[in-house]
């Protein structure tokens, strides 16, 4: 299916900078598309009037701006309306999971040796004074499955916290078996999900997850400080709500613009709150234009659909790992399709210092890849996201072929 899709026009249309470079770095942070930015630049228009009848319609006009945010990530993660809020970032959803999810001295959590520092940050703080106990899963492989969970976990583990890809391996855990050994045994599910959302599917209804959340700043090409909370329905009684803002309150009879003028009203009241994600969502004045340009950002992944993004950009990380092999390198990330998503992590060199050497030549010949590493494992990270097309990797390719040449070393890397 994904064959059908014009992949160059799209690129051309929604991504003009790529004609400048060879850009292979999303797993960083990514361009917008032109329809975010020119989503942002309307709402930055305005703000600088107002058509509205009066200030308070115009302030509710703005909070209304964000709805297609909600609508597109509940659309894209196959969720129900009340369990998607916006948050600013990742490290924002993970720390409403770590303040939400109720610990006790004694209490532990699970999770890799491969994460990015936030996934663990928040409860690395919190076991200074709760006195938790931090379980860190550690592979022969570096790759990870339930069954390596078990061997960790206990009558005290409460939460398993880990990426759904792992930032510096690729590595892209299977959901379903993991999601089903946590509810098994009354474990909380929560994921960072930062580095697959908007390149393969998540269905939050088929994998149990209690919490998952996403900066839209890398994949989901939108580098304007929002991004995604997705909390299961059955989980939101057992997370506890991080902030209370008044736009997280039951709307009062008539809206906010009513009861603003209303003689009577008081900001000593028994506040409620309905039981959705957005209770957790900081509830004043937000980041509209995150919002919005996520909304569009979303709203075009969904419009190409996500199978069909799925299908090319595991076609082009296929394509990326044979031309690697071709001139002698080295994959660290697995080859089974369903174990990875657009992260493919490559050695050339065994001295990592002549890799990083490569690295900012590639830089300097307008070539965009990065490089990475947790716990000894990682190398050069080649994002092969889905405006991605095979001339990116063969520019990429000839240009690692000529600095090896200028080495005058074949590669010999081994791992």
């Amino acid at each position: 299916m994904s064959g059908r899709i014009d992949w160059k026009k799209i690129r051309e249309e929604e991504f003009p900078v790529l004609k400048t470079m060879t850009f292979l770095d999303a797993a960083c942070v990514s361009f917008a598309p032109r329809r975010a930015v020119d989503a942002v630049k309307a709402f930055a228009e305005m703000t600088a009037c107002q058509e509205e009848a009066d200030s308070s319609a115009h302030h509710i006009a703005m909070d209304n701006k964000r709805a297609k945010a909600y609508e597109e990530a509940a659309k894209l993660f196959h969720a129900d309306p009340e369990e998607i809020a916006l948050v600013e970032s990742t490290s924002h959803g993970l720390n409403i999971a770590a303040q939400g999810i109720e610990l006790k001295e004694g209490d532990s959590i699970i999770t890799t040796n491969l994460e990015f520092i936030q996934v663990a940050l928040p409860w690395c703080v919190m076991r200074k004074n709760n006195k938790i106990d931090i379980r860190v899963c550690k592979t022969p492989d570096n790759r990870f499955c339930a069954e390596d969970f078990a061997k960790l976990a206990d009558e005290t583990t409460k939460i398993l916290v880990m990426s759904t890809v792992e930032w510096c391996n690729g590595w892209a855990s299977d959901l379903k078996e993991i999601g089903d050994w946590c509810q098994a045994n009354n474990i909380m599910f929560v994921v960072d999900a930062v580095q697959q959302m908007g390149v393969t599917k998540i269905d939050t209804k088929k994998c149990h997850i209690d919490l998952l959340t996403a900066g839209g700043h890398k994949w989901g090409n939108s580098p304007y400080g929002t991004g995604i909370l997705y909390v299961n329905k059955n989980s939101l009684d057992k997370i506890k709500q991080s902030y209370a803002g008044y736009l997280n309150t039951t709307v009062p009879e008539g809206g906010w613009g009513a009861y603003w003028e209303k003689c009577d009203a008081q900001a000593v009241s028994d506040w409620t709150f309905p039981n959705t994600a957005r209770k957790y969502e900081i509830g004043g004045t937000s980041n509209y234009p995150g919002a919005i340009a996520l909304g569009e950002s979303l709203g075009l992944v969904n419009e190409i659909g996500i199978e069909n993004i799925q299908e090319h950009v595991w076609e082009l990380g296929e394509y990326c790992m044979d031309q690697i092999e071709s001139i002698g390198g080295t994959l660290i990330t697995h080859r089974d399709a369903q174990r990875r998503a657009g992260i493919i992590i490559v050695r050339l060199y065994d001295d990592v210092n002549t890799d990083r050497k490569i690295l900012k030549e590639l830089h300097a010949r307008k070539v965009f890849v990065a490089q990475r590493f947790t716990d000894n494992v990682g190398g050069f990270r080649i994002s092969c996201h889905w405006y991605n097309v095979k001339e990116d990797i063969d520019v990429m390719i000839a240009a690692m072929k000529d600095i090896i040449a200028l080495i005058g070393k074949e590669p010999d890397y081994k791992g």
